[in-house]
């Protein structure tokens, strides 16, 4: 389906206007780093655009769920509807991370051994907290997990996509990951371009903000000592072609502080940027305690690899 528009009449002018010079987006999501949020230029430097698809890549264990688990927060906190379609972390796994980031329970206080002793009091005491951060100050949080039931086609993400968009309201939609998909009569590289075209036209038409984990390839995967790029990403050139942008784990530079094991450094890179300047190099340390990510100042990040 086409729309056809003759962009050098005054009503298509004033249309740009309106939508592009005038108005604001009223969705736009700060990513809480501010080298990303400044390389949005669509959105006023403030963060994602409400249409916009975005592919985070990396190699296995690099980060890419808890990359997602932080947006997927971001939106929350902001007032928005995210979902997550997880494939590979089930839903009570997410659960746990997640109560671990918004409580005074930690990640490992979640544990069955740990509620032996007055259990019902610390579930009530959980169901609180949990319950004073969903209905917290200045807005109604919401994190809806949608958990596959094993190899789930294209068609059926697509569908849960779209039912989470109409039944649910969803504003931000994030799909870990690309190639845990069934990919029937095709290979797994074509599936995951098949789907990555799909979420794009999704996000497109639904102005629904789309964030899909991708897997690099086998090779780039493997060479730890690399940097990675865009075209290492597990699928056709369609991968990066779709995405609005496209942002990478540096597992090349991942670095644990010595004196705080559950403290990892390493850097986000934005490879492709349809909507600003690409090539950005973003030092970010990650919490592994309190599921907390955060960009490093400059002073700090002299030192890093």
């Amino acid at each position: 389906m086409f729309k056809d528009t003759d962009i050098l009449t005054g009503g298509a002018v004033l249309d740009y206007a309106a939508h592009k010079l005038i108005a604001t987006d009223g969705r736009v999501l700060p990513t809480g780093f501010h080298d990303w949020d400044r390389a949005c230029d669509d959105t006023g430097q403030l963060g994602l655009g409400d249409w916009w698809y975005i592919i985070v890549g990396g190699a296995s264990n690099s980060g890419k769920t808890h990359l997602l688990r932080h947006l997927a927060r971001q939106a929350a906190d902001h007032g928005y509807t995210p979902a997550i379609i997880t494939m590979e972390v089930s839903a009570h796994g997410l659960q746990r991370r997640y109560y671990s980031d918004i409580t005074s329970f930690g990640y490992y206080d979640l544990l069955p051994s740990n509620f032996a002793d007055k259990g019902i009091e610390k579930v009530e005491k959980l169901r609180d907290e949990v319950v004073e951060y969903a209905q917290g100050i200045p807005l109604p949080k919401r994190i809806i997990v949608a958990e596959a039931e094993g190899r789930p086609s294209i068609n059926q993400i697509l569908d849960k996509a779209y039912q989470l968009r109409d039944e649910e309201g969803i504003t931000h939609l994030f799909v870990d990951h690309a190639q845990l998909i069934k990919s029937g009569n095709m290979d797994i590289a074509q599936a995951a371009e098949e789907l990555s075209e799909n979420m794009r036209i999704f996000a497109h038409q639904s102005s629904v903000c789309t964030v899909m984990a991708s897997q690099l390839n086998r090779g780039a995967s493997a060479q730890r000592d690399r940097r990675p790029i865009m075209h290492d990403l597990w699928g056709g050139t369609a991968m990066e072609s779709n995405a609005n942008q496209v942002i990478l784990l540096d597992h090349s530079r991942n670095e644990k502080d010595p004196m705080n094991l559950h403290l990892l450094r390493t850097y986000l890179l934005l490879d492709k940027n349809r909507e600003g300047p690409a090539k950005i190099e973003i030092p970010v340390e990650i919490d592994f305690r309190s599921g907390e990510w955060r960009q490093a100042m400059p002073d700090e990040a002299e030192d890093w690899p």
